[in-house]
Order: structure tokens, then C-alpha cells, then sequence
């Protein structure tokens, strides 16, 4: 099993690498990045971090004290103030860190920029994409950056429609010219424009991301890496390492159902229905490729605001064993949803940045193990997509 490093990166540290997030001042984002600015001022250990696991630990992923952030978002408020609000909210951020880092959150307050999102008046598809593409451009340049990873960190947009245009890169071209905001959520415009500006992807939201057939030859054109969809962090991680049990086991599922609470942002966008359809379908499709068949599967969302940033999920399983006894199982998992997936946002970023320095393009399957719905790979089950993982960085090492 890998152990844990006591070191923050590398002993042969690659250059700077710029994260660019979409949604930068979600709680999400403001964990990763205070989490980052503590650990390196040694307010914080490593923990939660899979980059900091031998074999990884052997590779030379960016130093965690070398990246630099930036990104967009909608909201007026600054980074400070989200880092205030987390503080008070969920208590997850110290006082101390936050009185130490200040000045940097200030710093990379600066390379956070607001863009209003595409209309039918004054804010066409193809200047959002600009002014996204400008925006990147900046940041690299500002910073000296020769690598950029964005990361998307949105809450759910609503499932459209899908057009036959969105397969092909030309017929996707057309559909902004025609600004047809019908057609196309504001998520899709931002990937595009990362890709244009040659940065690696990483969509860890629910929405689409590089899966498009015209996002996919946009990567394969410009040589990029991708990732996605959907962070794997609480309920579905856990249905991913005991599906496999059963299976191994014999016990024949007959229903899985599962209840999911929440009160943070993404709690109150997934209230939408028009919102959580993607989230129900990636939580949903889980079981079916891991277990070879459909047993009777229920997943709710319920936005509970008092829960704030933590969340709980409640799940029964209904299994038959030997001489066809039913029997149950159940668990509850209690989590502060930032907590458990900034680090893997970080984790994420350094692996990408990697991948590009070493000239690979397309679907990382190595980073499986992160996403619920994993780009270019079938395997669901957790500990296969992990043991994957291990073997890409192992090769790396063999090299």
C-alpha cells in the first residue's frame, strides 16, 4: 500500500504551473487555495492529499509551494470574503491561517475576473469566449507561466438539449457565431476557450466538459490532456469500494437506495430539478457498470441550507445470500464536502501538468479514481482506478 510522505512536492521541483478555476470563489476553490497557502507557511500537514503517496512522491510533480492561481467567477464578492464565509460557516478554515495568508489571498485576488455570462443582447457567446481566452492569456503572461491547467469548479448547469453540431469542432464554431445560448451552457464556451489557449482540462463538476465530440477533436488538434466528469468524493467513492464486495462475494443486490443532504452552494443549484439531472445520472449509472445489472436504485438530493458546507448521505442496500435470505446493510457518511475534494482538485492539477510536460494528449484514464462518470474508461470499481494510477506512475519511475 502506498505510504504517506512527510515532504510538501518534490526534490526536483518542475517550474511554476497555473491553476485557472472556473467558479474561483466557490467554497471549493477558497479550500483548495487557503489549503495550499497553510500548507505551505507549515499551518497544515499533506493529508487528504494522493499526490503525497509513494509512488507519486518519486515523481517530479510541480512543487505544491509552485503553483500559482487565478480564475473566474460570477460573484462580486472577493476571495477574502469567501474564505471569511467558510470560516464562520463551517469553521473548516482557522483563524490563525487566515490571518497569515491575508495578503496573499489578496494577491490572487487580482488574477480572479469577473465575466458576465452569455445573453441575447449584450453579451454574445463568442466575446464571453474572448474575453475567457484574454483573461488566460494574462494570467500566463503575468506569471511567466509555461504550463496552465483550468479546472472546472462550477455548480450544475442545466442538461440541454443535445445538437448534432456539438459532435463536430466546425459545426460547435457555428453554433457560436449564431450565439445560440439555447444550445450550448456557459461551461461548454470556458472549455473551449481553455483548450484554445492550449491549457490541459480538468472537469471535476457535473456539467460537460471535454466529452463533447467537437471539445474531444479540439484536444486531439492542440496535443491536451483531459479529465473528468464529476468529483468522486463521498456516497458515490463509497458505493465504488462496496459494489465490488458483493460482487466478489456473490450476494445478489436487489436495491440500493440512497438519500443525500446538503446546504452549500451546489446544494442549492442541484434544487433545481433542471440542474441535478447530470449529478442523478453519473450517481446512478455507478452501480449498473460494476455490477454486470440494473438492481432497484434510488439516489435523492434534498438542499438542507442549515447543513452549510457539510453533508450527509444515508444508504440502505436490500442483498440476497445463500439459501435466497434478504438481508441489509447500511452506513452514513458525514463530510465537509470542500474539505474532501480540494485536495483531489490539487492532486489533479499537479498529475495533469505532468501528463503535459511528458507530451500525453486525450482522456487521462489514470485519473479514474477521482470522477464518478471517468473519461475513456469503463473500470467503476474504486481500488482498480486507484491500482491504475499507481501503475501509470510506476512506468513513469521504470522509464
Amino acid at each position: 500500500m502506498p505510504q504517506t510522505s512527510n515532504s510538501v512536492g518534490n526534490l526536483s521541483p518542475t517550474p511554476r504551473l497555473g491553476v485557472w478555476i472556473l467558479g474561483a470563489l466557490g467554497d471549493i476553490s477558497t479550500t483548495m487555495i487557503c489549503g495550499n497557502l497553510a500548507i505551505r507557511r507549515g499551518l497544515a500537514s499533506t493529508a487528504g492529499l494522493v499526490s503525497e503517496l509513494y509512488p507519486f512522491t518519486e515523481l517530479p510533480l510541480t512543487d505544491l509551494s509552485s503553483l500559482v492561481f487565478g480564475g473566474v467567477d460570477l460573484a462580486e464578492r472577493t476571495l477574502q470574503e469567501s474564505a471569511e464565509g467558510i470560516y464562520h460557516n463551517s469553521g473548516t478554515l482557522k483563524r490563525e491561517a487566515l490571518d497569515i495568508i491575508k495578503p496573499e489571498l489578496g494577491e490572487i485576488e487580482e488574477d480572479i475576473v469577473r465575466l458576465a455570462v452569455p445573453d441575447d443582447k449584450k453579451h454574445s457567446q463568442s466575446q464571453y469566449i474572448e474575453s475567457a481566452r484574454s483573461a488566460i492569456r494574462t494570467f500566463r503572461e503575468k506569471h511567466s507561466l509555461t504550463t496552465v491547467v483550468v479546472v472546472n469548479l462550477t455548480s450544475a448547469e442545466p442538461t440541454l438539449e443535445h445538437r448534432p453540431e456539438l459532435d463536430s469542432l466546425p459545426g460547435l464554431e457555428s453554433l457560436f457565431a449564431q450565439n445560440a445560448i439555447d444550445s450550448i451552457n456557459p461551461g461548454t464556451c470556458l472549455t473551449y476557450a481553455a483548450l484554445k489557449e492550449n491549457c490541459g482540462y480538468i472537469n471535476f463538476s457535473p456539467n460537460i466538459g471535454a466529452d463533447l465530440g467537437s471539445l474531444k477533436e479540439l484536444a486531439e488538434q492542440q496535443g491536451l490532456p483531459y479529465c473528468g466528469n464529476d468529483g468522486k468524493t463521498g456516497e458515490t467513492l463509497i458505493k465504488t469500494v462496496l459494489a465490488p464486495m458483493f460482487l466478489a462475494r456473490n450476494l445478489q443486490v436487489l436495491s440500493w437506495e440512497g438519500t443525500n443532504l446538503l446546504g452549500n452552494g451546489d446544494g442549492a443549484t442541484l434544487h433545481n430539478p433542471e440542474n441535478r439531472q447530470s449529478k442523478l445520472k453519473n450517481k446512478g449509472e455507478v452501480l449498473e457498470k460494476m455490477l454486470g445489472y440494473s438492481p432497484h436504485s434510488g439516489v435523492d438530493i434534498n438542499y438542507v441550507p442549515s447543513l452549510g458546507d457539510w453533508k450527509t448521505a444515508w444508504d440502505l442496500i436490500h442483498f440476497q445470500g445463500f439459501l435466497d435470505v434478504k438481508m441489509t446493510m447500511q452506513f452514513t457518511w458525514q463530510g465537509c464536502d470542500s474539505i474532501l475534494a480540494a485536495p483531489l482538485v490539487l492532486d489533479m492539477a499537479r498529475f495533469t501538468a505532468f501528463a503535459m510536460q511528458n507530451g500525453e494528449s486525450g482522456p487521462m484514464k489514470q485519473l479514474a479514481c477521482f470522477f464518478k462518470n471517468p473519461l475513456g474508461c469503463d473500470e467503476m470499481a474504486f481500488y482498480q482506478q486507484f491500482e491504475s494510477l499507481v501503475s501509470y506512475a510506476l512506468e513513469h519511475l521504470a522509464e
